[in-house]
């Protein structure tokens, strides 16, 4: 009869292709113990330890823990069955959520390319927002109709998160890093292109009903979800554009009386 083989922890992981850090590791967790130690401590491995391997590295490609591979091993009756359907609804959700970083990352790509630079914080609002799509859609859908402001905020929620706002956002962030001031011609000819743009969007449905509700300052605006809709601007920041955004308003006002 001959003696079973043992090998060393090189020659077994020569054999198997794992490496002995690998090896080391599974030994310190207890998912693979070595047949024996040498009176020296080194490790020895025998055709056991291969089969016992073989498993776990299947149980590692169909993406299971470490931590469920070794209390799956540890059953006393192991029913492959049952981690396939798991596996398997598991992977498939973890697959859209793949599919659904691809497409934040094609998003966020298209947006930097092109000579305009673009704010860092705005990036990682609109990867944010990519993120938690269907939450947002759905708030907005639960709010949408309970006041003419709300409305108006679930269609303009799609222009905010275009290049457009985002290059202009980035703009705006510079200006206020500059120190430039509120009734700066500048700002406010910029503030008037983000008006115009909004307008664009605003306007086809701006129907009388909706008209009239604004100029009566009828109903509330449901404050949006702060996780869901977090602003790429700071406190400060705002305050500063809803000075410009008064500016803007009162040169206007000025230059019609004037004109009149």
């Amino acid at each position: 009869m001959t003696m079973e083989r043992k090998y060393s922890i090189g020659e077994f992981a020569k054999l198997t292709g794992v490496s002995e850090r690998t090896l080391r590791h599974y030994d310190q967790i207890g998912l693979l113990k070595p047949m024996e130690y040498t009176e020296h401590g080194h490790r020895k491995y025998n055709n056991k330890s291969i089969t016992q391997l073989q498993k776990i590295l299947v149980l590692k490609f169909l993406d299971l823990s470490l931590v469920e591979i070794t209390e799956h091993l540890q059953q006393a009756e192991q029913d492959i069955s049952k981690i396939l359907v798991t596996q398997a609804n598991m992977l498939e959700e973890k697959k859209k959520q793949i599919e659904t970083v691809l497409q934040a990352i094609a998003r966020v790509q298209s947006t930097v390319s092109g000579p305009d630079t673009v704010d860092h914080d705005s990036l990682l609002v609109l990867i944010h927002a990519l993120k938690n799509k269907e939450a947002r859609n759905r708030w907005l859908n639960e709010h949408g109709a309970d006041s003419v402001y709300n409305k108006l905020h679930s269609y303009t929620e799609q222009f905010e998160l275009g290049k457009e706002m985002i290059v202009w956002t980035t703009k705006m962030k510079r200006f206020i890093q500059e120190g430039k001031t509120t009734n700066d011609p500048e700002v406010l000819k910029h503030t008037e292109t983000m008006v115009s743009m909004m307008k664009t969007v605003v306007a086809p449905h701006l129907d009388d009903e909706a008209m009239q509700q604004l100029k009566n300052n009828e109903g509330s605006f449901e404050e949006p979800n702060p996780y869901l809709f977090p602003s790429s601007f700071n406190k400060e920041e705002e305050k500063f554009i809803e000075k410009v955004i008064n500016e803007l308003i009162n040169s206007k006002v000025t230059l019609n009386r004037n004109d009149s």
